[in-house]
């Protein structure tokens, strides 16, 4: 029997067929928001919802092998972009379940690695770490998290919200990661010690912006919010898709920081290449009206929150994305991270 290969249909086109082999969820009064955010939202108890996603980290695709990757860094990043999607729906991240795929040869000085890198993560954002469980694999090495986070009903974000005449804003700077894994890969030479282990830690020790989510939500002037994981370029994409809108970004705005700026000086890269989609920064992405993005900017300096850079437009679907830059405006290439390349 012929058949599509998962490499030849893509990965989100791959999600979006097995979403629809599980039918609809939209019919049951519990559940505020289904597939196709950064995580579902069910009911609880008075006036709560809890926020669940999960995510797997594979040896491989989303940290190098054991001997090129400390075992703290394999567990906290394991633990990391889920609270990362916790925070992009305005949420607390509370309990969490690990389970672990192991080869049989792998050290377990390894192992307690991993879990000294989720201990210190769970103790940060106080998440109960609840169990989970254990699977002998013939490899690669995986971590599969599962975790659980609240909000107040009034207070859930979502990818969908997104109105023409918002101003877009990202938190922090953009492209670090990117530019960490391109250290890490032994192709950046030069760099300052202090600045290459910035980088470095962007890719392997990602910060999720609980407390920024968690007030950007409060504030009630956000439309729209996700976390950027699949890079700046196809997460706007992703919200504006589900938003039915189109949006204008200017590359001028970008923040990105003075160690991007050299490392991509050294390498002789456009910086906002990886600003744009190099991915895995898990900063958030927001929308708010035009006349609030001020005020939205000034809540977060004053609880000390990562600054909040405008730095583009939502426009009517029909104008598409694009990216304005100093020699014109030009259709936003999408060019997500993709688990499987169509």
């Amino acid at each position: 029997m012929n058949s599509e290969s998962a490499k030849e249909i893509g990965e989100f086109a791959l999600i979006e067929r097995l979403r629809n082999n599980l039918g609809s969820v939209g019919n049951d009064a519990d559940v505020i928001v289904g597939n196709g955010d950064d995580a579902a939202v069910i009911k609880a108890v008075d006036g709560k919802c809890w926020i669940v996603t999960c995510d797997v980290q594979v040896c491989g695709v989303h940290f190098p092998s054991m001997g090129d990757v400390s075992g703290f860094a394999v567990g906290y990043k394991s633990l990391a972009v889920n609270v990362s999607d916790v925070a992009a729906m305005g949420g607390r991240p509370r309990f969490a379940l690990i389970s672990l795929g192991i080869p049989e040869e792998t050290p377990v000085s390894f192992l307690d690695e991993v879990y000294g890198g989720v201990r210190a993560l769970s103790e940060e954002y106080d998440i109960l770490v609840l169990g989970g469980n254990v699977t002998r694999t013939s490899g690669p090495l995986f971590v599969d998290v599962f975790l659980v986070g609240e909000v107040m009903a009034e207070k859930v974000l979502r990818r969908s919200g997104a109105r023409a005449g918002d101003r877009i804003l990202v938190t922090g700077h953009l492209g670090d990661a990117a530019a960490g894994l391109h250290s890490l890969s032994g192709s950046q030479t030069g760099v300052r010690e202090d600045l290459y282990a910035s980088l470095t830690r962007a890719q392997l020790e990602p910060q999720p912006r609980v407390a920024e989510g968690i007030v950007i939500a409060e504030s009630g002037l956000a439309t729209a919010m996700l976390d950027i994981s699949d890079g700046l370029a196809g997460d706007i994409r992703h919200l504006c898709e589900a938003s039915d809108v189109g949006a204008i970004l200017w590359e001028s705005e970008l923040p990105v920081s003075d160690a991007l700026l050299e490392a991509a000086s050294l390498s002789a890269k456009n910086p906002f290449e990886w600003a744009l989609h190099g991915g895995e920064d898990y900063e958030l992405l927001v929308t708010t009206p035009a006349e609030s993005a001020g005020a939205l900017q000034e809540i977060l300096r004053r609880v000390g929150g990562e600054p909040l850079t405008i730095i583009g437009e939502i426009l009517p679907a029909s104008q598409g994305i694009s990216l304005k830059r100093t020699d014109g405006i030009f259709a936003l290439e999408n060019l997500a991270w993709e688990h499987f390349s169509a």
